[in-house]
């Protein structure tokens, strides 16, 4: 073999083991890329759906009161999925129906991951009717839509008659997001403070009441006058929530909480979160 033929098959084979190591890592990389792909949406197919017994609505005993049902969602296929946000929800008696909002608090929003055989859980928060009944309606199930899906899943309902909210403001009937549930039965969602009291500041934005949840007494008041007009001059301009005011040089995020019957708002200071104002119907 010719000098010149020899340098070329030297060359040909020193290419081919360079393109050779190059390709390894990249495939490996790509293994790699795989491994680490997020699981997908849970899809409705391979959920299955019930209802759980920590919530505070009992089986066909109206109360009057804001009740909560929560609602399992258990991962009934062979691989891992994720769910993240809140499921659509409407109650439905006949041609009657009520499609229930979202909570407000996009903040609790969390990935869930759930492997074969994992639930999840998701609170449905609804006012039972017990006094009014042409206000209320008897649903016969909750068509439930998974975040992320079109296709729905039916509950059959047994949590008795529930007082109509399509035409309010700050409806009484909604749900919140999957990974959380939430707790009515104390009565008490607008009235958390932490150490401090309770102080009633009068009225404010729009005939709202105030109340400071503080330590320093009446003379949290002003402060707390200046804080909800801030947030409801925010409110007016079409802002949503969270909304942060700065008053006296302090920030305070505000937005809206569930009570036990009506949403309230709240602004909490981000410097001492055990200061708080709230608007309160």
């Amino acid at each position: 073999m010719s000098s010149y033929a020899r340098t070329r098959h030297v060359s040909r084979t020193t290419a081919l083991a360079a393109a050779a190591a190059i390709a390894a890592p990249m495939g490996l990389l790509a293994a790699a890329g795989n491994a680490s792909a997020a699981p997908p949406t849970c899809r409705t197919d391979q959920l299955k759906a019930s209802w759980s017994d920590k919530g505070t609505a009992k089986s066909d005993t109206p109360t009057g009161e804001q009740e909560t049902a929560v609602v399992e969602l258990k991962n009934s296929g062979s691989e891992t999925c994720t769910l993240k946000g809140q499921p659509g929800v409407s109650l439905t008696e006949g041609k009657t129906s009520e499609t229930l909002r979202g909570s407000s608090d996009k903040s609790e929003s969390k990935s869930v991951s759930l492997d074969p055989g994992k639930s999840t859980m998701f609170s449905l928060v609804f006012l039972s009717e017990k006094a009014e009944p042409k206000q209320g309606f008897t649903p016969e199930k909750a068509v439930v839509t998974p975040p992320g899906n079109k296709d729905t899943v039916d509950l059959t309902w047994k949590w008795g008659p529930v007082t109509k909210q399509e035409g309010a403001t700050h409806p009484g009937n909604w749900v919140g997001p999957v990974g959380t549930t939430v707790d009515v039965s104390s009565g008490k969602e607008a009235d958390k403070s932490g150490p401090g009291k309770e102080v009633d500041c009068g009225s404010g934005w729009h005939g709202l009441s105030v109340r400071a949840i503080t330590s320093d007494g009446k003379g949290a008041c002003p402060t707390a006058h200046k804080v909800t007009d801030a947030y409801g001059k925010a409110l007016d301009a079409k802002k949503k929530p969270p909304i942060t005011v700065t008053v006296n040089g302090t920030d305070w995020k505000c937005g809206e909480k569930q009570g036990k019957v009506n949403p309230y708002q709240e602004c909490v200071n981000t410097k001492e979160q055990d200061e708080k104002v709230q608007l309160l119907s």
